[in-house]
């Protein structure tokens, strides 16, 4: 079959097909997967998980598409809400009050984390932030990383503060969704440490929480942006790890803000100093080194954006998860607790509303600190900002064009944000239409059915006013549910045996 079928005519079929459908058919033979990987693979941005400072539940911005609509409140999880921790090309880290999850978005698949283990014990006082790995052209299982990182504030013994840090054998615990358990896992570092301890207990880039410091997988490669300048690149082949100074920092007046993610040509790091550097990581020939590729000028775009604020084309949406989950909060006490209802529509970033800042008049109008990132395009060479928190941009780097994606304000904001009004996270998001994710919903389903019937039970047993008629009733009820199991089990061995 695959010889009766070129590629033209297979990738005309498959197109014709719901991307379950074509995700099953990677799995047909070696040759499908390749063409539906390099021709068939989606490789649009489906909108931004943002975390806004004074929301607890992560907002959606929603790109307009005709495809299967996204829910970007993840309202099929088994919890009020939940706040977007990482997202690695179509699954994303998430956590409610007590607990993590691995979700698929789109499939709306997930897996309940077990809880946490304790960090290593070579170093007490040491902090963890989790980062997600995952390809799914490589495998459909994912791995968790538990990285240790330095703690705000001062460490817990004085002695240890003449150490190396990053340590050369850095030791951290790994979640596998294969083994479905986390494991002690040792990196060796290769080459030079960041530094030590006593130059990193405090520092200018110390205020920013380590949730805001992102990773990149790239080709079995964990890159993980970590404080103090550097970002350590982990091969999960060998298990061993370097250390790489970010770019751009020597010489300037003042620390610059970075932000790490993967573009089209692997990674890259925005630099955030009077406008925005864009460096790009060339690992080719066995040279590492940073490469300059653009500088954003946001006077222009903000001269534009202040003289015609409005999206001509079709907008963007903010789903307004908060809104609908928590009305409580807001002024609105009816709120709409509907799910959200995706637009369709088909969207060009080369037809719509777009602001070209070439033969842009100059004058006073600098608002450059107003601008917030907020992510690379994987698949393009295109960044992602907001203005003012209140609009969402796009710029193309090799067109030094703005496109107003529209407004990403969310509902009634002003009445819960008080003064504060930023931006902590932000996570563009790939959707992925794999089936074949190693997901657990039944099995934690049930788990929370008998916990809360055990709670329930030893509250009862443990109320004052329980009587022995209590007692008596409470007896009977287990035991009707166990005669109620047996007989069950009894009617399917009768059924196994007649079909014998």
């Amino acid at each position: 079959m695959e010889a009766m079928l070129p590629d033209d005519v297979l990738v005309e079929v498959l197109r014709r097909l719901a991307p379950h459908s074509v995700a099953a058919c990677r799995w047909v033979c070696k040759a499908w997967r390749d063409t539906i990987d390099a021709r068939l693979r989606p490789l649009s941005v489906r909108g931004i998980f943002i975390n806004f400072t004074a929301h607890s539940f992560s907002e959606f911005f929603s790109r307009p598409s005709t495809g299967p609509a996204i829910c970007g409140g993840l309202d099929f999880l088994p919890c009020e809400g939940v706040r977007i921790r990482d997202h690695c090309d179509g699954l994303v880290l998430c956590h409610d009050w007590e607990r993590e999850y691995v979700v698929n978005p789109a499939t709306r698949r997930w897996a309940r984390l077990p809880q946490r283990p304790p960090p290593p014990g070579h170093m007490p006082g040491l902090d963890q932030t989790a980062y997600l790995a995952f390809d799914h052209a490589a495998s459909p299982h994912y791995k968790v990383f538990l990285i240790p990182c330095l703690p705000y504030g001062e460490l817990e013994d004085d002695s240890l503060l003449e150490s190396e840090w990053p340590p050369a054998s850095y030791v951290m615990h790994v979640f596998s969704s294969m083994t479905k358990r986390w494991e002690k896992t040792t990196f060796l570092r290769e080459g030079e440490a960041a530094g030590v301890l006593a130059n990193m207990a405090s520092g200018s880039d110390t205020y920013r929480h380590q949730d805001q410091y992102r990773a990149v997988y790239w080709r079995s490669l964990l890159y993980v942006h970590c404080r103090h300048g550097y970002v350590m690149r982990m091969s999960l082949s060998n298990h061993k790890y370097q250390v790489i100074k970010l770019p751009g920092a020597d010489g300037l007046s003042e620390t610059p803000t970075h932000y790490l993610g993967r573009s089209m040509r692997g990674v890259y790091c925005a630099l955030y100093y009077h406008g925005l550097q864009l460096w790009h990581l060339n690992e080719s020939c066995s040279q590492t080194e940073w490469v300059f590729e653009h500088f954003v000028d946001f006077n222009g775009a903000a001269r534009r954006l202040h003289a015609c604020p409005e999206q001509t084309g079709t907008p963007w949406v903010i789903q307004d998860v908060n809104y609908r989950k928590d009305p409580d909060s807001y002024c609105d006490k009816h709120a709409n607790r509907d799910g959200p209802v995706e637009e369709k529509y088909d969207w060009n970033s080369e037809e719509d509303n777009i602001l070209d800042t070439e033969h842009v008049v100059e004058d006073d109008f600098h608002t450059s600190s107003y601008y917030e990132f907020l992510g690379f395009h994987p698949y393009k060479e295109v960044v992602f900002l907001s203005s003012f928190v209140e609009r969402g941009l796009a710029y193309n780097w090799n067109s030094s064009k703005f496109q107003d994606l529209g407004s990403l304000y969310p509902n009634e904001y002003h009445s819960v944000s008080m003064f504060c009004t930023g931006i902590d996270t932000y996570f563009p998001y790939t959707p992925c239409w794999t089936n074949d994710f190693p997901g657990n919903e039944s099995e934690s389903l049930l788990q929370d059915k008998r916990l809360l019937r055990r709670e329930s039970e030893s509250q009862v047993e443990d109320d004052p006013n329980f009587t022995s008629t209590d007692e008596y009733e409470l007896r009977k009820l287990r035991g009707h549910t166990k005669r109620v199991k047996d007989s069950r089990a009894k009617v399917r061995r009768r059924h196994r045996t007649g079909a014998r």
